[in-house]
């Protein structure tokens, strides 16, 4: 409960109140005028029962100089300070029904806004749908929180697969040696783009054949002579075997060719009649001559047909054909062609190695037959060697002609765009494996069950909210209709509901005459079918039922600030009836009001059922500046009519306690005039000056009932003497009568007497 306000600065006109001399009770009622500060501290309970500082910051004082500051003293020592901006403790066991309650929960500007009906919903929900809520509240930010990280990393994947759907991405399988095949796709590009150059290249040229013709040579070699004469060749021989020098017979030959001269050309001496000197003629005949002659072309023969320039040549055609293959090796990938140079060599130099040696041989015997069928067969082998070693090398050069035709045909088929499909699908393949996308999906995947999850979990907090929430508004709604019924509204509420769109809020409509009422625009709308205390009523009912339906209530401090504003007499008697009931089951209840009568009546029914001591009843009142502290109030005194008040001030003057007397000797003739028109009601002209109601009663007839009165119209006559010289509409030098107690007395005394004995004894004789 709280017991006490300590101190309240520097909050709109409770700039330095305090009221620590003013205990609060089970019922606290507190008067102000408007525009006294009640507005305010509503709004002060507010604040401290949600916890928003910002209700009290806003309301500064605008001229004064305290910090803001509040105290509130609680049960059991608790308490409730706002310093420095903020609350140290919040008291949500405080529902507030004021001004902002309605603003923020109910409609603004003849308006019923979304926010409204979701600020509604909160507030009328009970304990089990607060939880219930909560845990939904909690479930749909976790799936939020969970279907943005599963967007944000979907978000993250789209930049790397623009083009591709994500499924198509993750599905692609990976390629190893992707970059390798990008080289080479580029490459093909580049060749597709220069195929006219590249078709244009030439191809390699295989090693033409060699051929070795060296039958002249070995039918020179087989030649002999078979007529040359027997003696003659037998000298010859035997001379020449007598010397036994290599080559001689060669020499005597060469020498014989100049056998014309008569005498030796070595030792000049005469030959004519040397008989050797007629061997050698017989000897070295025509055929002789032409055998050696023949013998003689053995060498250049031998050397034309065993030339090195026949390798020569094929290594020059071996190393164009590898030129162009190796032009050709950006392109394609093409065995090499070798040739085995120094086998061929080796082979040629056998073969010319073997046919000199056969030819020295004839030289040396010149008439013999040189050269043999195997010698022949070697030559062959040998020559077949290098024909064998150029076939090597024309096989690989043969291949290449083939991979680069195929080539060059592949490439007239190539389709640029198509190899840049290609290099693409590889840039994703090795995009989709970088690790940092590897991560990604690892997360993606994550997301994804947590995603599922907390989708789940979202959808079974939710069934389990709708289901408190559809018994919860039921329940609401009827009590709602009931107390709308109460006040006499003209409107009900068939239906409340909720949905979850923009976050979870009420939906409702009202209903009055049959015609459904549109909370926010349309026709007939909220704004213009209900009047200012219809709308009231609803705010009031929406908070009664929500705070009779709160299971905690009996430990809840109700505050409600002008619950009768804009209210008619049967509202406002009805609104007493709901306060006493929500007094009878609440720990406290404070209302602040504007209509003294409305609390001092509403004081009257808590009595009945309540000990005064538990009754507290203050006020604002006006102080320094225009300021506003809290004080004492006598709402019975605050009240009463202006005879009771003159009758009450009358008494108690009578009784020895002390007042004004210039006040008590202007409170008779108003006393007396009340009596009357109460004796006599709507008899007597309101308006008349007392002196002219005490002639309307002398000159009564029957059977105006005045003529019962006519027995004191002569006290009333000299009561009115004396009283009237204090009042200014019969003396204007009112203010300046002296009062003589004594004589003020009895004419009190006399002035009580008619109220109290008139109709019962004569006055006269009474006096």
């Amino acid at each position: 409960m709280l017991e006490r306000i300590h101190r309240i600065k520097g909050i709109g006109l409770l700039h330095d109140a305090d009221a620590r001399a003013h205990g609060l009770q089970k019922a606290s009622f507190i008067y102000a005028d408007n525009g006294r500060g009640k507005s305010t501290l509503a709004s002060l309970f507010r604040s401290c029962s949600t916890n928003k500082p910002e209700l009290l910051i806003n309301r500064r004082t605008i001229d004064g100089n305290n910090d803001q500051e509040a105290i509130l003293q609680f049960s059991n020592g608790q308490r409730s300070s706002f310093q420095n901006g903020s609350w140290d403790v919040g008291r949500p066991e405080l529902l507030v029904f004021d001004a902002d309650f309605v603003e923020q929960n109910v409609y603004a500007g003849g308006q019923v806004t979304a926010d409204q009906r979701k600020n509604l919903l909160q507030f009328a929900l009970g304990e089990n749908a607060v939880v219930a809520q909560q845990e939904y509240d909690l479930a749909d930010n976790n799936a939020r929180t969970a279907a943005s990280s599963l967007r944000e990393t979907s978000n993250q994947l789209e930049v790397l697969h623009r083009g591709l759907t994500q499924t198509q991405f993750e599905r692609i399988a990976e390629v190893v040696d992707a970059d390798d095949q990008i080289s080479v796709l580029n490459s093909k590009i580049t060749e597709a783009q220069n195929i006219g150059l590249i078709q244009a290249k030439a191809l390699p040229q295989e090693l033409v054949m060699p051929t070795l013709n060296v039958d002249d040579v070995f039918n020179i070699l087989c030649t002999s002579l078979e007529n040359i004469d027997l003696a003659a060749e037998q000298q010859v021989k035997e001379h020449l075997n007598t010397h036994n020098k290599n080559r001689l017979e060669k020499w005597i030959s060469d020498g014989h060719a100049y056998g014309e001269e008569g005498n030796c050309l070595y030792c000049n001496q005469p030959l004519e009649g040397v008989e050797l000197i007629q061997a050698y003629r017989s000897y070295f005949n025509q055929d002789y001559n032409q055998l050696k002659s023949d013998v003689s072309r053995l060498k250049s023969n031998i050397n034309a047909s065993c030339a090195n320039v026949i390798i020569d040549r094929l290594k020059a055609r071996f190393e164009t054909a590898s030129a162009v293959i190796d032009g050709w090796q950006e392109h394609v990938e093409i065995t090499p062609p070798t040739f085995d140079e120094s086998s061929a060599r080796d082979a040629l130099s056998s073969i010319r190695n073997l046919l000199n040696t056969l030819r020295e041989n004839k030289e040396v015997n010149l008439l013999d037959s040189v050269g043999s069928e195997e010698d022949k067969n070697e030559v062959d082998r040998k020559w077949q060697e290098i024909l064998n070693i150029v076939a090597a090398c024309n096989d690989p050069i043969s291949n290449a002609t083939t991979v680069i035709a195929d080539y060059k045909n592949n490439l007239a088929a190539m389709s640029i765009d198509n190899l840049r499909d290609q290099i693409r699908d590889l840039e994703w393949a090795k995009t989709r494996y970088r690790q940092d996308v590897i991560d990604l999906f690892s997360q993606l995947a994550l997301d994804k069950s947590l995603d599922v999850a907390a989708k789940t979990e979202k959808q079974s907090k939710k069934d389990v909210l709708n289901q408190i929430m559809q018994a919860t508004l039921e329940s609401y709604k009827d009590r709602i209709n009931e107390l709308l019924r109460g006040f006499g509204a003209q409107f009900l509420i068939p239906n409340i509901d909720f949905n979850y769109r923009g976050g979870l809020r009420s939906d409702y409509v009202l209903q009055m005459r049959g015609a459904n009422i549109a909370l926010n625009g349309g026709v007939p709308d909220f704004k213009t079918s209900l009047s200012e205390g219809d709308k009231r009523t609803l705010a009031f009912a929406f908070f009664i039922a929500s705070a009779e339906a709160d299971a905690d209530l009996a430990t809840k401090i109700i505050v409600i600030d002008d619950p009768m504003c804009s209210l008619d007499l049967n509202r406002k008697q009805q609104t007493r009836t709901v306060l006493k009931r929500l007094h009878d089951n609440c720990e406290q209840i404070i209302v602040l009001a504007h209509d003294v009568h409305f609390l001092r009546n509403l004081r009257d029914d808590v009595l009945r059922t309540e000990n005064p001591n538990n009754i507290k009843c203050l006020k604002l009142k006006s102080v320094a500046n225009r300021y506003s502290d809290f004080d004492e109030i006598n709402l019975d005194q605050e009240c009463e009519s202006a005879y009771f008040k003159c009758h009450r001030m009358l008494d108690e003057y009578m009784a020895g306690n002390a007042q004004s007397s210039m006040e008590i000797a202007r409170s008779i003739r108003p006393m007396l005039e009340g009596y009357l028109h109460r004796r006599f009601p709507g008899m007597i002209n309101s308006g008349l000056l007392f002196g002219e109601i005490v002639n309307q009663i002398n000159i009564a007839q029957l059977p105006s009932p005045l003529v019962h009165a006519q027995n004191i119209t002569a006290e009333l006559n000299e009561i009115n003497r004396y009283a009237g010289q204090f009042h200014h509409d019969t003396n204007p030098a009112a203010d300046q009568v002296q009062v003589i107690d004594g004589e003020l007395l009895n004419f009190a005394e006399r002035a009580m007497k008619v109220v109290h004995c008139s109709g019962q004894v004569k006055l006269a004789t009474v006096l």
